[in-house]
């Protein structure tokens, strides 16, 4: 009998995969110099954010800024990635991922000229949106180069590896930070991003070969879906907005309410545009591939307990021990350190074994950890802390680059920019919604004891009621992670391995991977 078309398409992607320059497993070291060249404009991008989070408080004594106003600075970039990582992924796939890539190196730099020397706020947050959008095309399109010139077998190696640029660079970029701003001023941030953009740029343009990092992707026929793409930085964007400041706000408030309501509008409109689009931005349809649908609902839910401790632990540490901010980072150091170690042990430990085991165990650490964290009280023992948030970040390293690895696995090629921005995207999503829970479960377990919900005034409180209070609302906190955590395992168990190798023609299985995005294969 004649194959089913799932075959056909596998085997069509097994030769493009195969006969794509560097896929050549164990045998092509032309890919680790793709990766290096990657690397570096990753590690320079992901460092941008710890710097300038420890330059934020002399930014703000200079332009004489409130907090609120302050923190925009942070706040332009998150929203900035929200509303352009899946556009700029899915123009990737159709423009080109080394254009984009080269594109997006530009833009980094220029914003970051402009940061350099804004003369008040509203130019630098423009610098920081311009910033963003490259960072967003870097990030989209790095990860698609990787999961392209690494062959299948490989390919948790790679995302490994990138994984662990990502956690060395996190902790890098506030050390390299504080130097810079105390011997230079926060400007020189500014400096030293553009230069690092300049030494991205110019080894992407001579290094990076559109025949080996573009292979398998398709073509643009007719118009980009510029509506779709609209519609999902909009609605990114309000969801951001919505879940950032309904603690502060108040989640019963009309502003917050109307948001929520404007969200799930905006949503049903994007579902609808995408189903009946002939060339979606992001076909919806994939998620009836229970490869990808299952590994993507283990990410956004395996993200969920392993974000909420970094934002309640620096205030726990300060203000409910009383160590000094020197100390917090001593503390989480360790913790910050396990996850970069781990992430390219596992990636290449599950080309070899399966994503399955380690994805699973990962996540089995995450939530035991979370587990223990809702065990702390006012007093416990800073290496307990320690041992706990090690555990932690072993287990987010466990799991986080299989289970990429088996969610880009699960798409063809041709969608690898677009699926690689959807990956951040949801790691974004996951990691504010943790923040926002915290913040509103922590702020009315005080508000309950009779307190202002205002942190800062935790180390104040002769009493100890404030403290007690934050402790036990951290604690439920940690407790409704773990079931998040718990459902993460489940959906890990679910998940099905990638596959290695087309099979046999004739042969009954699975439907092949479902394409996501208009167009064809190059």
């Amino acid at each position: 009998g004649q194959p089913r078309a799932g075959w056909r398409y596998r085997e069509t992607r097994s030769r493009l995969e195969t006969q794509s320059p560097g896929q050549a497993p164990g045998r092509d070291r032309q890919k680790w110099v793709v990766f290096a060249v990657l690397a570096v404009g990753l590690f320079v991008e992901v460092m941008d954010f710890g710097m300038v989070g420890v330059a934020l408080p002399s930014i703000a004594d200079d332009f004489d800024l409130p907090l609120a106003s302050a923190a925009w600075v942070i706040l332009s970039t998150a929203l900035t990635l929200a509303a352009v990582l899946l556009p700029v992924g899915a123009l990737s796939d159709a423009i080109g991922r080394k254009r984009t890539y080269v594109i997006g190196a530009v833009f980094f730099g220029v914003g970051s000229l402009i940061s350099l020397i804004a003369p008040s706020l509203g130019p630098l947050v423009a610098g920081r949106v311009i910033a963003a959008i490259g960072a967003a095309m870097r990030m989209a399109t790095g990860f698609a180069i990787v999961a392209t010139v690494f062959p299948p077998e490989e390919r948790g190696k790679g995302l490994g590896a990138t994984t662990s640029v990502v956690g060395f660079a996190a902790i890098t970029g506030p050390i390299v930070g504080g130097v810079l701003v105390d011997a230079f001023g926060w400007r020189s941030i500014f400096i030293y991003q553009g230069v690092g953009s300049l030494l991205v740029l110019i080894p992407a343009l001579f290094i990076l070969d559109p025949a080996r990092v573009d292979a398998g992707r398709r073509q643009l026929h007719g118009r980009f879906d510029f509506f779709g793409a609209a519609l999902s930085a909009v609605g990114f964007v309000v969801l951001i907005l919505v879940m950032n400041n309904g603690g502060s706000v108040g989640w019963t408030s009309p502003l917050i309410l109307g948001g929520a309501a404007g969200t799930v509008m905006i949503v049903a409109v994007f579902i609808r545009h995408e189903l009946r689009t002939p060339q979606p931005m992001f076909d919806l349809r994939a998620f009836t591939n229970t490869r990808f649908s299952w590994a993507i609902s283990a990410r956004f839910l395996g993200f969920l307990p392993g974000s909420a401790y970094i934002f309640l632990m620096p205030f726990y540490l300060q203000d409910v021990q009383g160590y000094g901010p020197s100390q917090v980072g001593l503390v989480m150091f360790p913790g910050a350190a396990g996850m970069a170690v781990m992430a390219g042990v596992s990636g290449q430990l599950s080309d070899r074994f399966g994503v399955r085991p380690f994805v699973v165990s990962g996540l089995v650490l995450v939530t035991g950890s979370v587990i223990a964290l809702a065990t702390l009280h006012e007093s416990s023992s800073v290496w307990l802390i320690m041992l706990t948030l090690l555990v932690q970040s072993l287990g987010m390293g466990l799991w986080i680059s299989p289970n990429a690895a088996a969610t880009m696995s699960a798409v063809e090629p041709a969608a690898f920019g677009v699926v690689a921005a959807f990956l951040n995207l949801v790691r974004t999503v996951a990691n504010v919604t943790s923040v926002a829970l915290a913040s509103a479960v922590v702020s009315g377990a005080i508000v309950a004891s009779g307190f202002e919900p205002d942190l800062s005034e935790i180390a104040d409180d002769a009493t100890g009621g404030m403290a007690a209070a934050f402790v036990l609302g951290a604690r439920y906190v940690y407790l409704a992670l773990a079931v998040a955590g718990v459902a993460a395992i489940v959906a890990a168990l679910k998940m099905k391995e990638p596959e290695r190798a087309a099979p046999p023609a004739g042969l009954d299985r699975d439907p092949a991977p479902r394409a996501i995005g208009g167009g064809r294969a190059d």
